[in-house]
């Protein structure tokens, strides 16, 4: 009992000092975009694919609709590349299939799905979260990238305060037709829509 007692006020402390307060997690729902350039439905092999994105610190909440103040977060963004291959009805994983180059932010990979996963993390400059990520093509074929939302974003001295953040593709064609084309059954879902790109490589 006395070990028990000891033990729980333990937690309790480490519960008050990670927010400077007693715990009551507020919950954020913000949104932002991304966006491929150049905005082609093809490219050749050793040629460059940017994802671009950023956003200013300060994130209007849909739900109370107030500016909120979340800089000095963990922002990221998972992403999967997906190869739709003529030969097969099954997409297959294609991170490999590109290199990678860094102008802002990072990228980790994925160790349950290494070969179709990766994550963003984005950098925070001057009040800003940016991210630019070159992809560079070694392969022919044609290709999907899927960029997901933060569905758990948090601060990283506010442990907190958290928040979900869509990130929508910003482009104004996503050539979603690749896709339809591997699936021409497939009613293609509002999320694909937004959060889906497509291209070819030759």
């Amino acid at each position: 009992m006395k070990y028990l007692l000891i033990s729980t006020f333990i937690i309790i402390v480490m519960s008050s000092m990670s927010c400077g307060h007693p715990c009551v997690e507020a919950k954020y729902y913000f949104s932002m975009t991304e966006a491929f350039s150049p905005e082609k439905d093809s490219i050749t092999v050793g040629d460059t694919l940017w994802i671009t994105s950023s956003h200013s610190i300060i994130f209007l909440d849909s739900i109370t609709r107030t500016n909120i103040d979340f800089s000095n977060s963990h922002l990221g963004s998972p992403f999967e590349i997906l190869n739709f291959p003529d030969t097969s009805q099954n997409v297959i994983g294609a991170v490999n299939d590109f290199e990678y180059l860094i102008n802002y932010g990072a990228l980790t990979d994925n160790d349950s799905l290494p070969n179709q996963n990766k994550s963003f993390s984005y950098e925070e400059i001057n009040s800003e979260y940016r991210l630019k990520v070159g992809i560079i093509a070694k392969k022919k074929g044609i290709y999907g990238i899927s960029v997901g939302d933060d569905i758990s974003v948090s601060k990283k001295n506010k442990g907190c305060e958290k928040a979900f953040i869509q990130i929508i593709n910003d482009n104004s064609n996503s050539h979603l037709y690749y896709y339809q084309n591997f699936r021409p059954t497939y009613q293609i879902s509002n999320y694909e829509k937004t959060h889906l790109y497509c291209f070819k490589v030759y």
